[in-house]
């Protein structure tokens, strides 16, 4: 059951502040209500706290719960009722407080909650649930429809009731419907998969959640027999269609983590429904593994193409220098002296003797010359062929755009395919796909035209594996079915919906209204920076343009902030020892994140003591100790109970509202709000830093990926309070269209970047130029390209924003050069003018350098901190299913942000011991601690798990962030201990 924290349901903060105190204030129709109604002070006061209360609420809370700056607040805006605060109480328990109710419901015109509303509440309940499967997101749409009718608000627990049940019967219901529309012959394939074959250990349930292994060309192979197989298990993606598609993940992600026994007790509707769906969702994970391998085979096979150019440029090198001498010897022959017939016969004799051969020489090397790599291709791909061929036949590939082409060559190469001969006739089919560094091998001429009647068979069926290769990369082909590699353009918002919320979505990123605004607005301030940082240069002593490229002199150290140093000696020495379960035990009373973590069917965990147990699996594979080991360390758990929460207790969804949790409640401190934003690297796991130190984001990434395309994920996976307007990257967010798409999420994005003098600088206008940086600019930008695109660009903007479609999603597609897609031509030209005035003002601002050194110094730092969490396998991932190694980015990112968070804690203490001791601590000094402290923790030795232990109540600074009096303050029993 979700907490009232999870939800819209209105509360009371503890300690509000004065902007929400205000809203308490009541109007002249309320205090003349409340004159006519009541006659006694008390009276008053009761009935009018009782209104304003309700008012924000929607329900009615007792006296006590109310915070007593509010009823203060109050009395006071009311003549008369200043004393009046100290009665109060005697209004709870008597029933003089159900006829002050009476009136308040009367005077806001709603109803209590009764029979109808219960109606009410049921019905938008089981209509909510029928789209969602969250809980608190049913909760939010009974509240939304009980405000909207004019009901009281029922009891948090009353809500979480109807919320919970309407799921249940509106995922029965799915559940039938689903095994109703199952042919007897696919219920009958589905029920088989859970049958252990005689003398096999594993049943083919097993099977359905197999992993691709390497891309090499026999596990392709493989993975391609599987496909098949998943296909001939499938139900079809027809008996879905009529369910949302967040319903189908949920049932999805349900059935991975169960075995074929759990699956075979299940009843048979809900069993074949969640069968059914993971079955589609493997299919199109398939689908996704197969074009990446597919990707990863073509690519290799051209880098083994250019690697055999570079030994063949190599090998005739010296053919190269006996071609030179026999040059040399011709010319010079023609220029001896004597008689026009002696000179002829002396030059024929230099060639004459190897004419065959140095012919063939010649052609060798115009070929390497003119075709690069192209003529090398067909060496290391003979064998391969056939699992290409395969590969286009069983992976349906679709154009995005109106050029078929590339699709009509593809069906071409397919029907042909069993065919030998040297040539192909091509006549009707369309060659415009072909590039020009591929059309004289293909066509076998240089011209276009006429048109070829028939093309080299060989080099034809590369070019066309070699286009799809890359089309697949830009989004140019799409694969239907699939995930990733699916029509980015049905994820985003309808044209309809776009246009309605394109003026809030502007003035929320803070851009101009129109396109046209915006355009004007991005050509001011390029050529208001580069007229600043011309007008400037002659004066910046730390850089120079050399050679039309400019020099930056070397960052120096900054001095160190005063007092930092000596504060945080001081604070070192306050920080008491503490071991690190204890620590994470400490996070769990303050905050109750385990209470994110439960089956993955939505029910509660039916298991003893599971905060306990949720913990200590946190703490193994967090740590990554692994369960065998963590067993041994902690007598009382068992390896296979560690490894059953994990499997089927933990999702991704979990880790991630666990980890919102920490991060608001850290939000709440005021000692880390001092430092700049960060975005930074973890080797294969990303992570994504705040200023305040403590990571916003995480997930995990296969090795070759582009990571500057997972940056901008933040934007649309981050729930947290700390929502950062400021990124700062590595090299690889350099890229035009990542800050063409920043730029439009309202993102202000500040990467370090290597060799950032090759970049090129666009001037705003052809016939601006600048006295002493015109030599940097080497382009104009297309202002009627980015206008003309403008509302495109914004629908992936507003898209993102709603949720429908991830930044990495569309930057997959527009990192890669498309000639078709004008959407890529329009980010990359917008990133160029948002990119060229971020590197005008790197270039002319010391302190912007500065703050992207200590960003980057931040990143390091936190690298190290989460290496030294991940201590039992030194931070290295042996896992080898993926949604395993997400979760153990998740658990390491989880286990972190609690011990930063911790020190947080302690740190604050310190800080409120040294006030109270009337030590001054200046800000400046604050600005330089960090909470990376790890001297204090024990990671070693005891791992006893003492919930009886009850630690200190948060600081003032972090009450109102934690989830209040509720279970996450109360003392937990039991204990779980163990020794290393």
């Amino acid at each position: 059951m979700p907490l009232v924290s999870d939800t819209a349901y209105p509360r009371l903060e503890l300690n509000p502040p004065a902007m929400e105190v205000a809203r308490f204030t009541p109007m002249p129709a309320e205090i003349a209500f409340v004159r006519r109604r009541a006659r006694q002070d008390g009276a008053r006061l009761a009935l009018l706290v009782l209104l304003k209360s309700f008012q924000r609420l929607g329900y009615f809370v007792p006296f006590e719960d109310i915070p007593f700056v509010i009823v203060e607040h109050v009395a006071d805006t009311f003549p008369g009722l200043t004393g009046a605060a100290a009665v109060l109480a005697d209004y709870q328990t008597s029933t003089y407080r159900s006829r002050l109710t009476s009136l308040v419901r009367e005077y806001a015109g709603v109803a209590a909650f009764g029979r109808l509303a219960r109606t009410v509440a049921q019905a938008a309940a089981a209509e909510a649930a029928r789209m969602r499967d969250d809980v608190a997101d049913i909760i939010n749409a009974v509240i939304e429809e009980l405000v909207r009718r004019r009901f009281e608000l029922p009891a948090f627990g009353t809500l979480a009731k109807i919320a919970t049940a309407a799921r249940a019967a509106a995922n029965r219901d799915c559940h039938r419907h689903i095994a109703n529309t199952l042919p007897t012959e696919a219920r009958r394939r589905l029920n088989e998969l859970l049958t252990l074959p005689p003398g096999q250990a594993r049943t083919a349930w097993d099977r359905v959640k197999a992993e691709p292994k390497r891309p090499r060309p026999h596990h392709m192979r493989d993975f391609l027999h599987h496909l098949d197989w998943l296909r001939a298990q499938g139900a079809g993606t027809a008996v879905f269609a009529s369910l949302p598609a967040a319903k189908v993940r949920s049932f999805a992600a349900e059935a991975r983590t169960l075995t074929a026994n759990v699956l075979a007790e299940m009843v048979e509707a809900k069993r074949l429904t969640l069968m059914a769906a993971l079955l589609q969702s493997q299919i199109a994970r398939t689908l996704d593994d197969l074009a990446d391998m597919f990707v990863r085979q073509m690519q290799r096979t051209h880098a083994r193409a250019k690697d055999a150019l570079a030994a063949e440029h190599l090998q005739r090198f010296e053919h190269a220098e006996t071609l030179i001498a026999l040059l040399r010897d011709t010319v010079m022959a023609c220029r001896s002296e004597g008689p026009p017939e002696q000179r002829l016969a002396n030059v024929e004799a230099l060639p004459l003797p190897d004419a065959d051969g140095i012919l063939e020489r010649c052609a060798a090397h115009a070929s390497t010359t003119e075709h690069g790599h192209l003529p090398f291709l067909a060496r290391f791909a003979r064998g391969q062929r056939r699992l290409f061929l395969r590969f286009l036949a069983a992976v349906p590939l679709a154009s995005t755009s109106q050029d078929r082409s590339l699709e009509e060559a593809i069906a071409f190469v397919l029907k042909h395919h069993d065919q030998r001969q040297p040539t192909l006739r091509v006549a009707g089919i369309d060659l415009s796909f072909v590039p020009p560094s591929w059309w004289p091998l293909v066509a076998g001429q240089k011209a276009r035209d006429p048109a070829p009647a028939t093309v080299d068979r060989q080099i034809f069926e590369l070019c066309v594996f070699t286009r799809a290769m890359i089309e697949l990369k830009s989004g140019d082909l799409c694969i239907p079915g699939s995930d990733i590699h699916g029509d980015y353009r049905d994820q985003l918002v309808p044209w309809e919906i776009c246009r309605r919320d394109m003026a809030a979505y502007t003035e929320q990123a803070g851009l101009p209204a129109t396109p046209a605004a915006i355009v004007a607005a991005l050509r001011d301030q390029l050529s208001a920076t580069a007229k600043a940082v011309d007008a400037s240069f002659p004066a910046n002593e730390h850089v120079a343009i050399v050679n039309s490229k400019p020099v930056l002199k070397r960052l120096r150290a900054q001095p160190e902030l005063a007092g930092a140093a000596a504060l945080e000696r001081r604070l070192k020495e306050r920080l008491a020892p503490i071991d690190l379960i204890d620590a994470l035990a400490d996070t769990e009373h303050w905050l109750n994140w385990t209470r994110h973590f439960g089956p993955a069917s939505g029910f509660d965990a039916k298991i003893d003591r599971p905060r306990e147990r949720y913990l200590a699996t946190a703490f193994c594979y967090g740590c990554k100790l692994g369960p065998s080991q963590a067993a041994r360390a902690m007598k009382t758990l068992d390896r296979r109970q560690i490894s059953f929460l994990n499997q089927r207790h933990v999702t991704e969804e979990a880790f991630d509202a666990a980890i919102t949790t920490v991060i608001d409640a850290y939000a709440g401190f005021r000692l880390p709000q001092y430092h700049i934003r960060y975005g930074g690297y973890g080797g294969i796991g990303y992570y994504l830093v705040s200023d305040t130190y403590i990571a916003l984001y995480s997930r995990f990434m296969a090795c070759g990926a582009w990571e500057g395309n997972a940056i901008l994920d933040i934007v649309s996976d981050n729930r947290s309070a700390i929502q950062p307007d400021t990124l700062h990257a590595d090299t690889q967010g350099q890229s035009a269209p990542i800050f063409g798409l920043a730029y439009l999420l309202g993102i202000q994005l500040m990467p370090r970047i290597r060799n950032w003098q090759d970049l090129h600088f666009y001037r705003p206008d052809k016939d601006l130029h600048y006295p002493h940086i015109d030599s940097l600019f080497t382009a104009t930008v297309d202002w009627t390209l980015i206008e003309a695109m403008l509302p495109d660009m914004l629908r992936v903007a507003v898209s993102i924003k709603a949720g429908r479609v991830r930044p990495s999603t569309i930057l997959s597609r527009l990192s890669t050069y498309s000639r078709k897609n004008k959407l890529y031509f329009a980010f990359r030209e917008l990133g160029r003018v948002v990119r060229t005035i971020f590197l005008l003002k790197f270039l002319s601002s010391l302190e912007l350098r500065h703050l992207i050194q200590a960003a980057t110094n931040k990143s390091e730092l936190f690298n190290k901190y989460v290496q030294w969490v991940a201590f039992g396998e030194s931070g290295l991932i042996t896992e080898g299913v993926r949604d395993e190694q997400r979760k153990l980015i998740k658990y390491n990112h989880l286990v972190a942000n609690l011990l930063i968070f911790h020190t947080l804690v302690s740190m604050t203490r310190s800080l409120d011991q040294l006030a109270a001791e009337g030590v001054a601590v200046e800000e400046e000094a604050l600005a330089g601690l960090s909470p990376y402290q790890t001297e204090h923790i024990n990671r070693f030795g005891n791992y006893t798990l003492d919930f009886t232990r009850v630690p200190a109540p948060l600081p003032a600074d972090g009450q109102a962030a934690a989830p209040g009096s509720g279970p996450a303050q109360k003392q937990l029993p039991g204990v779980l201990s163990g020794h290393v």
